[in-house]
């Protein structure tokens, strides 16, 4: 049991959970309590078509992905993770009406993972350029979420579209604070699968046990810390945060502030002009100031 833990938690640990996403969130695993409530054929019968559904997401073939999905909820009208991908897929054919009463059905009966369904509703409200309710969606998602960094980021990115430097520099700031790092992502996995099996009182407990002894050394070294860092600076998202952050200190006018963000936008994408051109200015004017 526990060598499968470690094993999930190995693979989920070297995934870059703050990618800028193609498309929104769809569960993979559907909760116990859905698995154990349906027969083993009608779960099979509709998590192929659900997964059929997600591949068809991924290429963008919005319409036969919604077929794929309404025929999985034809099998198993429960199935919380073909529900979101029927929502996604309505939105992307336009038909966010429809999208978003599926969204409100699923908020009103308890979901496994709220969040993951916030995170979509955002989307939506992006979209419509509707600020206040993408925010106080985004509000929700980071209260309920146990991997917050890249809610915070997007929250950051509302206020500095619309240049409320402050605001965004304290959603920057917060979610530095929760950065994908071994510790971090090892422990958020830990408390996201916790939601998921639940009703396995046996996994429940190992899980426990984990977040109890919480992280060290030993458990970095396992999960293969250095290949996991390189993926993380790798990312030109990370880079983009930086730069954002440093740009919110120079327009707040603390430059001094804005050079170590500039720096590190930098030395994670050195070809980008862009931070190159903000870091000289910013250095060029905290030279001239004094």
């Amino acid at each position: 049991m526990k060598k499968n833990i470690h094993k999930k938690l190995r693979i989920a640990l070297l995934t870059i959970w703050f990618s800028l996403a193609v498309f929104a969130v769809i569960w993979a695993i559907e909760p116990l309590w859905l698995q154990e409530i349906s027969s083993q054929g009608k779960l099979v019968e509709a998590t192929e078509n659900k997964l059929k559904g997600d591949e068809l997401l991924r290429q963008s073939n919005f319409k036969e992905a919604l077929k794929a999905y309404s025929h999985a909820l034809e099998i198993l009208p429960e199935m919380q993770s073909s529900q979101i991908g029927k929502a996604i897929s309505l939105s992307k054919l336009g038909k966010t009406d429809q999208a978003l009463q599926i969204y409100n059905n699923l908020l009103r009966n308890d979901p496994d993972k709220p969040w993951e369904i916030y995170y979509n509703l955002v989307s939506i409200y992006e979209s419509q350029l509707d600020k206040d309710k993408t925010i106080s969606t985004l509000e929700k998602e980071i209260e309920s979420s146990p991997e917050p960094f890249n809610s915070y980021v997007r929250l950051a990115r509302v206020y500095f579209t619309s240049g409320e430097w402050q605001k965004a520099l304290s959603n920057y700031r917060l979610a530095f604070d929760n950065k994908p790092d071994m510790k971090n992502d090892y422990l958020s996995t830990l408390k996201s699968d916790r939601v998921t099996y639940q009703m396995d009182s046996l996994v429940v407990k190992n899980i426990d046990s984990y977040l109890k002894t919480g992280f060290d050394q030993q458990v970095a070294d396992k999960y293969y810390e250095e290949s996991y860092e390189d993926q993380l600076m790798n990312n030109p998202a990370l880079a983009m945060i930086y730069n954002d952050a440093g740009f919110c200190y120079a327009m707040l006018g603390d430059i001094e502030s804005s050079i170590p963000f500039f720096r590190s936008a930098v030395k994670l994408q050195p070809e980008n002009q862009e931070y190159q051109q903000n870091l000289a200015k910013a250095q060029h004017e905290l030279t001239e100031s004094k």
